[in-house]
């Protein structure tokens, strides 16, 4: 069957979605212990609760087979920055030993958040003292919900600490979907914490990458390459067809690309904390020093925030006029207007900045009183690249300032 067809068949099954009752060809279902030597055959064990029949996997690789004790060194240098570090940030791990990170991502029958979405594989990454442990859990039928939730919730404590990557937007949305149906019959679901690291991908990289898929991530920051990877879209249609067909291997790539997913995090949550936390003496981009900087704005860590506008002043890279105004910025907060002034100069330099012009307008307007200068300013923000509503606002600042001018 081509990709086309696989695709046309995927779109018809989420057409269904949520319904009870499908039309499907009757099948002859193949013995349990047929399918669960199957599942044997691709690593995995049967997990059987309350006659229910779930599908587990765990197993670790040894730090020598992850380029020695490269990472485990970078592990133990991000835990201890982060201990030692006073900041209170999302991504912090302060309060979370090292092994109680769960590294979480899921597999789905579709690409909504609604009831009639399942999850049928779930899979998360632990560090040892051995190397990384992975685990991975397969829902056998959906008969057998019960079971399948109640292995990994059993295996999930409340001093966990999930890392995921939209995990907040979808994948524990839909842990909690689908516990409401088998509640009486698993435990509770823990309270935890939750670090999202989409979001810090999209802070940091949003500017510079044309996504921030997970793979594209990898690719660009990471230097993962996947090869004959099968897509996380694919999940759904490969589902209906190993239930229908009783066949575990057509779940094989998906099983290989979650396995992938839920060990790159644990990169990428090394990666991202090193260049907050070791942004000077990290090479980093202009717009990386300028995000990580307006970042540490927002929890007031100005001293941080400055060494990162300096340091991105230091390239000659696209991106600087940017980190000539937030410094500026900074400093007008800070009472040094005829610092913020030059900077801003300097900013419009580099490149033809409305926010710029517009703060070079206000200052030419109070502080110098010199209202021609602050008219030629508001002008050139006009002519520059504006939202809709910011031309609004320069044009009533341009017809004010012109009757000062009378």
């Amino acid at each position: 069957m081509n990709l086309k067809s696989k695709l046309n068949r995927m779109k018809n099954h989420l057409q269904l979605e949520g319904q009870e009752e499908r039309k499907t060809v009757k099948k002859e279902v193949q013995p349990a212990d047929e399918l669960t030597r199957k599942w044997r055959d691709l690593g995995f064990k049967a997990f059987v609760y309350e006659e229910q029949t779930a599908y587990e996997k765990r197993y670790t690789i040894p730090f020598q087979k992850l380029g020695g004790s490269h990472l485990q060194e970078e592990l133990e240098q991000v835990d201890s920055l982060w201990k030692k570090a006073s900041l209170e940030h999302p991504l912090s791990s302060k309060k979370v030993p090292l092994n109680r990170m769960l590294f979480f991502d899921t597999e789905t029958t579709g690409l909504s958040t609604g009831a009639g979405n399942s999850i049928f594989l779930i899979g998360y990454s632990r560090i040892s003292q051995e190397g990384v442990e992975v685990t991975q859990r397969i829902l056998r039928d959906p008969s057998s919900e019960a079971a399948f939730l109640y292995g990994f919730l059993e295996d999930f404590k409340d001093d966990d600490f999930l890392v995921s990557y939209n995990g907040k937007a979808f994948d524990w949305p839909q842990v909690k979907s689908r516990h409401t149906f088998v509640r009486n019959q698993v435990p509770r679901l823990p309270a935890f914490g939750h670090i999202d690291l989409l979001h810090a991908a999209r802070r940091l990289w949003k500017h510079e990458l044309p996504s921030c898929r997970l793979s594209i991530v990898e690719k660009e920051k990471l230097g993962i390459h996947r090869v004959g990877d099968t897509p996380g879209s694919m999940a759904p249609l490969l589902y209906f067809d190993y239930i229908h067909e009783q066949e575990p291997n057509h779940l094989k790539g998906i099983i290989e690309h979650n396995d992938q997913d839920v060990r790159s995090l644990i990169h990428l949550y090394i990666t991202i904390s090193k260049r907050l936390l070791l942004g000077k003496e990290h090479t980093m981009s202009v717009m990386e020093h300028v995000q990580i900087g307006n970042w540490f704005e927002q929890f007031k860590w100005q001293d941080h925030a400055k060494e990162h506008y300096l340091k991105a002043l230091e390239k000659e890279q696209l991106g600087r006029e940017e980190a000539y105004f937030k410094l500026a910025m900074l400093e007008k907060k800070q009472g040094n207007s005829i610092l913020a002034k030059e900077l801003l100069i300097k900013a419009v330099a580099v490149a033809p900045k409305a926010e710029a012009f517009e703060e070079l307008s206000k200052i030419a307007e109070h502080q110098d009183k010199q209202v021609d200068l602050a008219y030629d300013y508001c002008r050139k923000a006009m002519d520059s690249r504006v939202t809709t509503s910011k031309r609004k606002a320069l044009e009533k600042r341009l017809e004010r300032l012109e009757k000062k001018l009378g």
